[in-house]
């Protein structure tokens, strides 16, 4: 599972992790566990 920053998120469901490696990541709302899309926040 990948780990990093939010960096942007959409109001289509999906968004982007910046990691520690400097790589953008694409995430769907679909593959979150544990958590919700509406409570998650750039930063």
């Amino acid at each position: 599972m990948a780990e990093g920053t939010i960096k942007k998120l959409t109001d289509k469901g999906f968004g982007f992790i910046k990691t520690t490696t400097d790589k953008d990541i694409f995430f769907h709302s679909t593959a979150l566990q544990g958590v919700e899309f509406d409570d998650l926040q750039e930063g």
